[in-house]
């Protein structure tokens, strides 16, 4: 037996197999730190409380925004969020897990989605993150760095969300003309679309369809209205303060050209006061006006979805 085989041996039997030390990483406590950190993250931005946030974080922790803005050191990244939360509107942050990742006994990489959902029919948006916990001294495990990704574009229905108040059955009363409107969600979600009727004073009627859309080219909600009668409109919707309006342009059944800016401007949750102004038809200006909507009931055979 050669003195190299011996030797082998004998280091064998003193340290036994290698792998024998080795310890299989306890997945239920690596996930309760994430988990931890992500609900005490959520519980101190829902209050608003930069400074509780930057507690999350080692002294000398990175934060890196989705434009790769670079803010090091807890004092810097709890400046950046009271910002943000100085800046944003009122609403709600979750964040879904997706990923993690013990990459040594003391650091643990999180991957995830942070959604934002703005308590007043805004577009809700998200960002994919990635972060770096490590163990301290003392035991307690803090954010090292963090890091946003570029998210993927939300999609037209995610989009649309900011319109959403529309949907439901809505009825105008004026001048002895009766005009109804119901708005729903296409079956696949990335159109809103509405069927209208209309029961003028003198006993003339018509009815139509509108449809709203989001175009991707020009960054803006889109309208395409078209009346049984072959007339048709189309045009772009632009957000205020308080209110949105759609500039309409399209041709009636002679072929006249047509114009107006319709002004949809919200009167609590059951009301609303629509305006059109600046309207034209065959080039001569046409008088402005407006008119308060009021919601109706749910038919008995619809069942309103907000998805």
């Amino acid at each position: 037996m050669s003195v190299r085989f011996t030797w082998a041996i004998c280091l064998l039997l003193i340290l036994g197999p290698v792998t024998a030390f080795a310890k299989e990483p306890d997945t239920d406590a690596i996930a309760k730190v994430v988990s931890d950190s992500v609900a005490a993250y959520q519980k101190a931005f829902a209050s608003n409380d930069a400074k509780a946030i930057g507690a999350l974080f080692t002294p000398e922790a990175e934060y890196v925004d989705e434009d790769g803005v670079v803010f090091h050191g807890r004092e810097a990244i709890e400046a950046e969020f009271a910002a943000q939360m100085a800046g944003r509107p009122k609403g709600e942050t979750s964040i879904e897990i997706t990923s993690i990742r013990p990459i040594a006994a003391t650091a643990i990489i999180e991957e995830g989605v942070s959604t934002f959902t703005p308590e007043n029919d805004g577009a809700i948006s998200h960002s994919r993150y990635v972060a770096t916990h490590l163990r301290q001294p003392d035991g307690a495990w803090l954010i090292a760095s963090i890091r946003e990704l570029d998210a993927p574009p939300p999609v037209p229905h995610e989009r649309l969300k900011a319109l959403a108040w529309l949907l439901g059955r809505w009825r105008q009363e004026s001048g002895g003309s009766l005009v109804d409107t119901e708005w729903k969600w296409t079956d696949n979600g990335n159109y809103l679309i509405s069927e209208f009727s209309v029961k003028e004073a003198d006993g003339e009627s018509m009815n139509g369809t509108h449809r709203i859309g989001w175009d991707a080219e020009r960054g803006q909600f889109r309208s395409w209205i078209f009346g049984a009668d072959g007339g048709s409109a189309d045009g772009w919707w632009t957000p205020t303060d308080d209110s949105w309006s759609v500039q309409l342009n399209g041709v009636d059944t002679t072929g006249g050209r047509m114009s107006a800016v319709v002004r949809y401007e919200r009167d609590g949750n059951d009301a609303l006061v629509i305006s059109q102004e600046q309207r034209t038809a065959g080039g001569a200006p046409l008088p402005s006006f407006s008119n308060r909507v009021v919601r109706q009931p749910p038919s008995p055979a619809t069942r309103i979805t907000t998805r």
